[in-house]
């Protein structure tokens, strides 16, 4: 007998639920602050479409990061938008989330 459970949904997610999301972040200028944002995404199995950053600030103290991802699933989306905002030196996150026209 196995101990573990298993859960079948009871409506799969149809393939045009899927989202693009884009998240704007600011935190720290540190050396493993973009590393400790891209984490969340990967251990989800996803890569990103776009990650840019940028010192910011005057005196550059500040990293600004556009993440992008693409063709995920909402509850995806969700999941790294929460990541996001309890990563340690996350100042603000701003997410947006769409449906491809």
């Amino acid at each position: 007998m196995s101990a573990q459970s298993h859960v079948t949904p009871t409506t799969a997610e149809p393939r045009c639920a899927l989202v693009n999301a884009r998240y704007l972040i600011v935190g720290p200028a540190d050396p493993g602050f973009l590393s400790r944002l891209v984490e969340p995404v990967a251990k989800l199995g996803e890569v990103p479409t776009r990650v840019h950053a940028s010192r910011e600030s005057g005196d550059g103290a500040q990293l600004s990061v556009d993440l992008r991802l693409g063709g995920v699933s909402a509850r995806t989306a969700e999941l790294v938008e929460n990541a996001l905002r309890r990563i340690v030196g996350v100042h603000q996150v701003i997410a947006v989330v769409e449906r491809p026209a």
